[in-house]
């Protein structure tokens, strides 16, 4: 089964994942978190869903994604001959086979005689967002018109939310470089992204904002982590909003792959 790994505790894995669905549970929420790299996402993140947590159930997109899908595929085309083309379509691939698996699952919970009650917190770590940046900083760095990327957060699903970590240039560039000097992240230095995720990131908020999507501002800066964990927190706890989709088309899946599938 695909979704969150199964637990060396088969009574608890069954409980919590099969039976909700067999009851007819609610679906899971997410909430999605962007940020130039250095941010902090994973750091943020991973002490509440891990980035590693979810493992893909075999399943082809949602049907209602055509229309966002499709768009991916333009976009393709469009950074076709960038350097990094190939390490763009690997996390694509990556990134929407996770949020769709995500969009299939139950909410943890448990069945009372008033009904379902959710026991989990909704998925909350980096989803499609960050790669709509990413086509973002290479159209960019291409010198194209980066408002091509704004179909992309138009079509794009939604759940509760997106939240976009915040430093200023200066600090994030500083935090990229600190991770030359450690030898597992060494090859991690992406700090000449940073300036060319800025135009990306506006583009993105005004269009959320546009749709009525909840948009988190959240200072990554100057508050601790805990504080950010915090407040992140506070804003996922929260219905899904009105642009998210809801009903039988989120079982149906696309009829076949898009080109960049693999």
């Amino acid at each position: 089964m695909g979704g969150l790994q199964r637990s060396p505790d088969d009574g608890s894995w069954f409980r919590h994942q099969v039976l909700p669905v067999l009851r007819g549970a609610k679906r899971m929420n997410w909430l999605d978190i962007a940020g130039p790299p250095g941010a902090g996402k994973s750091t943020l993140c991973n002490p509440i869903c891990h980035e590693h947590s979810i493992t893909w159930d075999g399943k082809l997109p949602p049907a209602y994604w055509r229309p966002f899908l499709d768009e991916m595929t333009a976009l393709f085309g469009l950074i076709r001959g960038h350097w990094s083309f190939t390490p763009a379509v690997r996390m694509n691939n990556r990134s929407v086979r996770k949020m769709a698996t995500v969009e299939r699952m139950a909410t943890p919970g448990v069945s009372t005689a008033g009904g379902f009650v959710a026991t989990g917190s909704p998925y909350i770590q980096t989803g499609l967002v960050q790669r709509g940046l990413g086509f973002g900083w290479r159209l960019n760095q291409a010198g194209a018109d980066v408002n091509l990327i704004r179909p992309f957060f138009w079509r794009m699903p939604v759940s509760i939310g997106v939240v976009f970590l915040e430093a200023d240039d200066e600090t994030v560039i500083a935090r990229n470089k600190a991770r030359k000097e450690v030898a597992a992240t060494a090859h991690e230095d992406r700090s000449f992204m940073v300036p060319l995720m800025r135009e990306p990131i506006r583009i993105a908020k005004e269009v959320l904002r546009e749709r009525g999507i909840p948009v988190l501002e959240l200072d990554v800066q100057h508050q601790s982590q805990d504080d950010a964990r915090s407040r992140l927190l506070a804003f996922s706890d929260q219905s899904v909003c009105h642009a998210a989709q809801n009903g039988s088309s989120r079982e149906m899946a696309v009829l076949s792959p898009p080109p960049w599938w693999s």
